[in-house]
């Protein structure tokens, strides 16, 4: 009986093939007891079959049965409970359950790898099933790797023409088709289905598989007149050996409906839409991610025939799915897992947006769609994992702060690799050495996500209303968001999507949200880089008002017609516009925007809720770090390497001068906190500032740095006898992390010795600094709030790591500073805080009063600190001392500088006090 069962399943015959091993699985219990191995193979092959005709509650209940005789007779580790492992993750993948999908298929090819060895079949059978998930989770660099390797495992021991290679065949193609490398998935696909055809019935289930593969690739190209006949094949062969509502089947409806779609007949797509979107309802359940996409695609088609309200509430059920997988997903992983998912939710996102912003303009509920969307998905990885070291900081559980000092311990080592760079080491020995921290890296991160699963996915989900209830009243929000436009007809390049634009959305505390479409990225940010590069000139004569004009014709104008009065400004941005100060943007009155609004930045309008959520307390009073001594150490410095091989070359060969005048601004500073803790010289170490543990006030007055992106030396990526691995060559890469290119010099910098003291404290490291209950973070230095800037998650740098940390507030500068003026305006700020004044108001007082000043009126001098985060006062009273001069020193990013003694800059200070008494005779906006 087992044996034509066998046969049954081989040809496909699922249905044939469950009486028998039912009659044979009751014979065995008969003859054998309900314990045997035999029952357990049995019971395992009977829910691989029903999982195959998509009865998966009966599947599970089989493959578990199957797993608990298996442990108990043969022991948990023996490769044929790896067997029973890995087909409930096939299961849980089928069903959407990512998280349980992926820790089973972990398990299973452990067990295998261990018992087997690495070259058994069995072992790619794991592989496979461990690089479809990462697939589904958009981490494709892992799947890819995963996917060779199986193929490779495959066509050694089995042969070039047998099943399962073609299986591993299909699985690379659909990883290239997700990739939109169509040309390669095309050649795989074909291959995959010669020899499928070859190997297999003509009515297998593999068959219909390969063909629909083709078919779509084929479909992407235009050629319609070759894919409709191979996804008809498909469709008779599985209605011929499946049951009507199999996924499988719903799928190839899918592809159909695409098809059709994409040539303009509506009235057939919607019908097999409609028909997809009921069998995986029905059989994967409301919330599986394929039902997501069934719903998405009904939504393009309704937005094809000018239904819109149709397209907006289809296309609102689509992402609320998405989102509440998302948050699933977004409780586990590392940080680079979690962004390869997000990155397979920006096509929706970008519909969300295409959908109100070209089709329904005039539609309330498609604008708030989209922007409900944006509020959920900009900056998710962010949160994720801010709430994911939160989880674990304020756990009372000693294992989740040790987890937490192992990832952070690993994060030094890592940032101490790249920043010494191979030394003499040959490129092989570094190349091992980074993929190692790397892969610690990843697993510890997994494991904290892990850990803090449970906290996380409790959260509820982000709605507008909620968001427009905590904008406080007299301001409003600005959320800007880079989109691409959704074309109705594809082409054969690009697909169904446009040239990436913006799209600016204004919601005040009451009354309906606005909107204004921003036109094409491309100029505006280029008129981005070109007010960077003004402000940024240190030669005061050039004058960046008509670069800061051309901006603001660009971004403001078209946003100020929807503020109206308000003069409160939240601004939530995107992309490179992260990087520029408004303030210093110039009006069409030739007024610069700092003298209009109160800006205050956020990474997004969601970060309004987790703002009235605060929790964290501080636990230490303020330390304030000043003039580290770069050359503490009396050792001789290191030489010069004529190769390092690494980014940070720039900062390994530079020498730092000493920053003396800091150390009059932290002793100005610590007057306004009592209790704050001062280092200075050789005590402003880097050590010191990890062991911070929530403390109120965090100020850094020294050197920051960001290192601009370069290639990979080549003398890294080849060694003589050997080629460097895909795990060395994703760690090469892992050098360019700009959280490991951005950060700032402590005491011993100019010596880096080795260890994790060695003076550079990176953006990375950072991100492992317990900041929960900081109220706010000073970095008085060069460049602290430059980073990459990314579509959707902000700015990778110090201002990212800070806020991973749990700082609330972060005051950083976004290019090179002049020494005596940042001093003051230090000093400034903090009188301001003394009085009162919220986090956001007082650095634009001083920027107000330093832009009435002839000789500080330059926005280089006085526009460069932004202030993120959290806009309110400080709840802990600032006390305010008296006004005395601050002593001069010299500071500059300019390493080469010795620094000369700064200009009589003191007379702002005096317009200061004459801008404050205006100010409390007129209304302005307050924190």
């Amino acid at each position: 009986m087992t044996a034509e069962a066998d046969a049954r399943k081989a040809q496909g015959r699922y249905e044939g093939a469950i009486p028998l091993l039912k009659r044979a699985l009751a014979l065995y219990e008969n003859v054998l007891g309900t314990n045997h191995p035999t029952v357990a193979k049995a019971l395992s092959n009977l829910g691989v079959l029903h999982r195959e005709r998509g009865d998966y509650a009966q599947a599970e209940q089989l493959h578990r049965r199957a797993l608990a005789m298996r442990e108990k007779a043969l022991g948990p580790d023996h490769p044929v409970v790896a067997s029973s492992l890995n087909d409930l993750s096939v299961l849980y993948r089928t069903k959407g359950d990512y998280a349980r999908a992926e820790s089973l298929a972990e398990r299973a090819l452990a067990l295998r790898e261990k018992a087997l060895g690495p070259d058994h079949p069995d072992v790619a059978q794991s592989l496979a099933t461990l690089a479809v998930l990462c697939g589904d989770k958009g981490d494709y660099a892992r799947s890819e790797s995963l996917h060779q390797r199986a193929l490779a495992i495959r066509e050694e021991a089995l042969g070039g023409g047998h099943p399962d290679v073609a299986l591993s065949l299909n699985d690379l193609a659909a990883l290239y088709r997700a990739k939109r490398d169509y040309a390669q998935a095309e050649l795989l696909s074909e291959r995959a289905l010669a020899i499928q055809e070859n190997a297999l019935p003509p009515d297998h289930p593999a068959v219909a598989l390969a063909l629909n593969n083709v078919a779509v690739l084929y479909g992407k190209r235009g050629d319609y007149a070759r894919a409709e006949p191979m996804h008809q094949r498909a469709l008779a062969i599985q209605r011929k050996v499946l049951a009507p509502d199999h996924p499988d089947v719903a799928q190839t409806f899918h592809f159909l409906a695409s098809l059709y779609l994409d040539k303009g007949d509506y009235a057939r797509a919607e019908g097999l839409s409609e028909r997809a979107l009921a069998i995986r309802k029905k059989a994967l359940g409301p919330s599986h991610p394929d039902v997501a996409q069934s719903l998405s695609h009904l939504a393009a088609l309704h937005i094809a025939q000018s239904r819109i309200d149709e397209a907006v509430a289809t296309a609102g059920l689509a992402t609320d799915i998405q989102d509440r997988n998302a948050a699933a997903v977004l409780a586990t992983g590392s940080e680079d897992q979690k962004r390869s998912y997000m990155s397979t939710l920006v096509d929706q996102t970008h519909l969300a947006i295409a959908l109100h912003i070209q089709h329904a303009p005039a539609t309330l509920d498609a604008a708030r769609l989209a922007l409900t969307v944006l509020f959920r998905r900009k900056g998710r990885v962010l949160d994720a994992m801010t709430g994911n070291f939160a989880s674990l900081r304020l756990s009372r559980d000693p294992g989740d702060g040790a987890l937490i000092a192992r990832l952070t311990s690993v994060y030094s080592q890592l940032a101490a690799e790249v920043s010494r760079g191979p030394q003499n080491a040959p490129p092989a020995q570094y190349r091992e050495r980074l993929a190692a921290l790397e892969q610690q890296r990843e697993a510890l991160e997994a494991e904290v996500g892990k850990r803090s699963a449970s906290f996380r996915a409790e959260q509820k989900p982000v709605l507008l209303p909620d968001v427009q209830a905590a904008i406080p009243e007299g301001a409003a929000l600005v959320e800007i968001a880079q989109y691409r436009p959704y074309h109705l007809r594809p082409d054969t390049r690009s697909g169904h999507w446009g040239a990436p634009r913006y799209v600016a959305y204004v919601l005040g505390p009451g009354g309906d949200p606005a909107f204004t479409d921003l036109g094409e990225a491309a100029p505006l940010e280029a008129a981005v880089d070109a007010l960077r590069r003004a402000l940024a000139d240190h030669d005061l004569t050039h004058d960046p008002r008509p670069a800061a004009r051309d901006l603001d014709r660009l971004l403001m104008d078209p946003v100020r017609k929807l503020l109206g009065d308000t003069r409160w400004v939240f601004l939530s941005l995107d992309g490179p516009l992260h990087l520029v100060p408004f303030g210093a943007l110039v009006d069409e009155e030739g007024q610069y925007l700092v003298e209009r609004y109160l800006f205050s930045y956020l990474t997004t309008g969601r970060d309004l809720l987790r703002f009235e959520d605060r929790k964290a307390a501080s636990r230490e009073p303020p330390l304030i770090l000043a003039n580290p001594a770069f050359d503490e150490s009396s050792a001789p410095p290191a030489p010069e390497a004529t190769h390092r091989g690494v980014r940070s070359i720039d900062m390994v060969t530079q020498r730092l001068l000493p920053l003396q005048g800091t150390t009059a601004e932290a002793r100005t500073i610590a007057e306004f906190f009592p209790e704050s803790r001062v280092l200075l010289g050789a005590h402003a170490t880097e050590e010191a500032v990890k062991a911070v543990q929530g403390p109120l006030l965090l100020h850094l007055a020294t050197h920051g740095f960001f290192l601009p992106e370069q290639p990979v030396p080549a003398a890294l990526l080849t060694t003589p006898g050997h080629s460097p691995t895909l795990a060395e060559l994703a760690a090469l890469r892992q050098r360019e992390n700009p959280l490991l290119r951005s950060g700032i010099a402590l005491a011993g910098f100019n010596r880096r010795r080795s260890g994790s003291d060695d003076g550079v404290l990176t953006a990375l490291e950072t991100a492992g600094i317990d900041l929960h209950g900081t109220r706010l973070v000073v970095l008085s230095t060069c460049e602290s709030g430059l980073g990459e800037a990314t579509s959707g998650e902000g700015v990778y740098g110090l201002r990212r790591a800070l806020t991973m940390a749990g700082s609330e507030t972060q005051v950083m500068s976004l290019w090179q500073v002049d020494s005596g003026r940042t001093r003051e305006l230090m000093q400034a700020y903090y009188q301001r805080l003394a009085g009162g004044a919220g986090r956001s108001q007082a650095m634009r007082d001083v920027q107000l009063a330093m832009r009435a000043e002839p000789s500080t009126a330059h926005p280089n001098l006085w526009a460069s600190f932004i202030v993120s985060g959290d806009w309110r006062r400080m709840e802990t009273q600032v006390r305010s001392p008296e006004a005395g001069k601050v002593a001069k020193g010299a500071r500059g990013c300019a390493c080469e500088q010795t620094g000369g003694e700064p200009h009589a800059h003191g007379a702002w200070l005096a317009a200061l006090l004459g801008f404050l008494v205006a100010a409390r005779r007129r209304r302005s906006p307050r924190a």
